[in-house]
């Protein structure tokens, strides 16, 4: 009995066959701030109240950018990764031969150009993830910094204000 091999197709869906409208980059909601990301001052208590209040929403903003950039970071990361295993269970069907091992295959198909591009692919999305989410955690501990200082000078108000009462 002859043994007839069958021929196997892998589909992959097409960027955008949703058929509505493709959904809104965050970029698009939170654009890079017009200013620099501000150094956060050693003594934060020289500061007046207009200034620090410019610096948290600056935070603030860079913050929200970083956010942004971070989620599509982690999407395009997502996304390297599932082209990857696209490739090798294509690799897999295509070169699938019952009576070679498996090991033997996946060896066959480590070394395949396309696949070693794509692996270089979640490489470069794993870099670019993991400084978009320094630059949002070093923010997010700004952000907590001065909001800490602006919380401390709203309590220390409440109290000067009620010994003012009591002193003329």
């Amino acid at each position: 009995m002859t043994e007839q091999r069958k021929t196997r197709t892998v589909y992959q869906q097409p960027p955008s066959s949703s058929g509505g409208s493709a959904p809104q980059l965050a970029s698009a909601l939170f654009s890079r701030p017009q200013y620099d990301l501000p150094d956060l001052p050693t003594n934060l208590t020289d500061l007046n109240d207009d200034v620090l209040m410019t610096l948290f929403s600056q935070y603030t903003g860079w913050m929200n950018f970083a956010a942004t950039q971070l989620a599509e970071a982690e999407v395009t990361e997502a996304k390297a990764e599932a082209q990857v295993k696209f490739l090798e269970a294509q690799g897999m069907v295509k070169n699938w031969d019952p009576k070679a091992k498996v090991t033997t295959i996946r060896a066959e198909l480590a070394t395949d150009p396309k696949i070693e591009a794509a692996k270089g692919d979640v490489l470069t999305a794993y870099a670019a993830r993991k400084m978009t989410q320094v630059v949002y955690d070093n923010c997010e501990r700004s952000v907590f910094v001065v909001s800490r200082e602006l919380s401390r000078r709203i309590g220390a108000s409440g109290v000067e204000r009620r010994n003012l009462r009591w002193n003329p």
